[in-house]
């Protein structure tokens, strides 16, 4: 256990300036949606101060009718009019509609920074053994009284704990910016939010979302193995080559052979992790219409058919990979 931490540990050092920009860079486009949103809370004052009210027209919500809602503050309490053909209405009752797709956003915006890491790891998972190759140190680190399935297993272990723990932490970090902007945004559109936002609960919202994240995880070992097991035998790009080369492939099949299979099994690939959203979130024709809306169960995902594929497919990569990687193939 203690060199497979001095190896995790290794591979932090070699990485962690990556790690650091990401988080700044993500923290920074968040700042800059807190400006965006503090210019826009500026230009609603503004039109409160002015007329005592905010009205919005036409106001739908999936397939009801169209209501108009007048806003205003009386004192410290907000009042809220509706306006429609089956009024009086329920406040409490729409706003608990509008809670659904309100945490459908909350996820999308996490979805976002998933897809970034994702994109990131791509570069990490390519170079994890091309890097060594490239400096002639896979010799040295092969020399140490380590296990080549250690030296292998710290490499992987640390792309997932990265891509699980970056996106946790800055799905974190991107919540709490959500709540800092309802915050400047003022009255009455923070005792608005508070509404919306207490019927969510993020305990549940972050667990389902780590849920999701080792489902990911599991479903793209086969690429991020095929990435390093890439990487392990190129002369040179191992990402280019990498990803390039199925693409390329996927081209001359459908012209040779008129064919689109090999595109369809690799946008399936890929569909199969919007179509497990799809089916946990209830994105159906109908709208969001139900608490699973809100809080999935991805779980139930990890111990099926389909995952046992994966691991197969990953172990078969894996072992690829270790017979390539003693055989210290040189870059240059």
């Amino acid at each position: 256990m203690k060199p497979l931490m001095i190896l995790l540990k290794r591979e932090w050092l070699e990485w962690q300036r990556v790690i650091i920009g990401t988080i700044l860079v993500i923290t920074f486009l968040n700042l800059l949606m807190l400006l965006s949103v503090s210019r826009g809370s500026d230009f609603f004052h503004e039109k409160m101060n002015e007329k005592g009210h905010i009205v919005i027209n036409d106001f739908q919500f999936e397939d009801e009718e169209e209501v108009d809602l007048d806003i205003r503050m009386n004192g410290n309490d907000v009042e809220i009019t509706i306006d429609g053909k089956d009024t009086p209405r329920s406040v409490e009752k729409m706003l608990s509609k509008v809670a659904i797709p309100i945490a459908f956003g909350l996820r999308f915006g996490m979805m976002g920074t998933f897809a970034f890491v994702l994109f990131l790891s791509m570069f990490y998972f390519s170079d994890a053994i091309y890097k060594e190759r490239a400096d002639n140190s896979t010799l040295f680190y092969r020399s140490l009284p380590v296990d080549d399935h250690v030296l292998l297993g710290s490499k992987i272990t640390a792309g997932l704990i990265g891509v699980i723990g970056l996106t946790l932490f800055l799905s974190l970090e991107y919540l709490v910016f959500i709540r800092i902007a309802i915050w400047i945004t003022g009255e009455p559109f923070t005792s608005l939010a508070s509404l919306i936002l207490s019927q969510i609960s993020y305990l549940r919202l972050i667990w389902d979302w780590f849920g999701y994240l080792i489902f990911a995880a599991i479903h793209m070992a086969p690429l991020a193995l095929f990435l390093m097991l890439v990487g392990s035998y190129v002369k040179g790009r191992p990402l280019l080559v990498g990803i390039g080369a199925p693409i390329l492939l996927s081209i001359s099949w459908a012209i040779i052979f008129q064919s689109a299979a090999l595109f369809r099994t690799i946008g399936k690939f890929f569909w199969g992790f919007n179509q497990v959203i799809i089916d946990q979130w209830e994105i159906m024709e109908k709208g969001l219409d139900s608490d699973m809306a809100i809080y999935g169960n991805f779980w139930a995902y990890i111990f099926n058919v389909d995952t046992a594929i994966s691991v197969l497919v990953s172990a078969l990569l894996y072992y690829a990979i270790w017979h390539t990687y003693r055989k210290n193939i040189p870059t240059g």
